[in-house]
């Protein structure tokens, strides 16, 4: 087990001490796994730095692995497509068909599952964590969005499950490589919380994985994008601070995150769908209509 103080000291290294420690994990994680590793990447800048350091200092062979959701901004997938040894998986479902089934994600991932739950639990005592907390309050709806429980359309965190997660372990029982992931604890209460419970790399048997990148920042990432004179997708000086999927409600309501927004340029009505979704103005048959996300690649 980790603790929080810890995660603080080490973020304070140096970018030197940091690069040092994810060559460490990303070189330990492949000798234990016998070099039967892949690195994943989603195109964004994080995950960009990662293969760059274990193409630079660990193995310079080991493969990329994208996952094309059919739900990715066109300029991450141009971008992408220039990296070398690259492997492009993709989901078995649509993003229209796992909305229609599971609903539409918003918020966070976490709020997104409670909500779900909420609304189609048959257990009294799962109801009432969620409306009023369980130990310490933990597992509750925040209050600001206990209005979603009402509206007239699914919401849940399946989207994430379906277009991502299960692609990746479809492709490992296929050819028997684990991830490496450029993810950062500091970037979610979640993320954090597995960082202190399983450091850089965990070996339980669902999630073996590393996480070389656990204990860097977002300036760290820019740090090091300077430093070597990293290319990076362009989306990032369109004014989007973080890539993932184009239409995703996850994060949209933060200050900064200019996803939701920047669907008006590209696509008006996908935009104006999104923001009466937001808004719980418009049926959920209604918004249906401009959930079908087939982007096509710009020339």
């Amino acid at each position: 087990m980790m603790t929080y103080e810890e995660l603080k000291y080490r973020q304070g290294w140096t970018l030197e001490q940091k690069i040092d420690h994810a060559v460490g994990v990303a070189s330990a994680f492949l000798a234990k796994m016998n070099g039967k590793a892949y690195a994943s990447i989603s195109g964004g800048k994080d995950s960009g730095v990662m293969l760059d350091i274990i193409r630079r200092y660990v193995n310079r062979n080991i493969p990329a692995v994208f996952c094309n959701t059919g739900n990715e901004f066109p300029e991450v997938i141009q971008f992408v497509r220039k990296t070398e040894n690259l492997v492009t998986i993709r989901p078995d479902m649509r993003v229209r068909q796992i909305i229609e089934k599971y609903g539409f994600p918003l918020v966070s991932k976490e709020q997104s599952r409670y909500i779900y739950q909420a609304k189609h639990t048959k257990s009294e005592k799962l109801l009432n964590i969620r409306l009023y907390g369980g130990v310490k309050g933990i597992g509750k709806i925040a209050e600001r969005w206990n209005f979603l429980i009402q509206a007239p359309f699914d919401i849940s965190e399946k989207c994430c499950d379906y277009l991502k997660k299960k692609p990746f372990e479809k492709y490992h029982k296929q050819t028997g490589l684990y991830p490496v992931i450029g993810t950062m604890a500091g970037e979610s209460r979640l993320r954090l919380q597995k960082w202190l419970k399983h450091g850089c790399i965990s070996f339980e048997s669902k999630m073996i994985a590393a996480y070389p990148l656990s204990i860097w920042t977002e300036t760290d990432v820019w740090d090091y994008i300077r430093k070597f004179n990293l290319p990076y997708s362009p989306i990032y000086d369109m004014g989007i601070r973080r890539t993932g999927c184009f239409c995703c409600g996850f994060g949209c309501h933060n200050k900064g995150d200019r996803r939701f927004y920047f669907l008006k340029q590209y696509y008006p009505k996908i935009y104006e769908h999104f923001m009466q979704m937001s808004n719980n103005g418009v049926s959920y048959k209604e918004a249906l209509q401009y959930c079908r996300i087939d982007f096509p690649d710009k020339k």
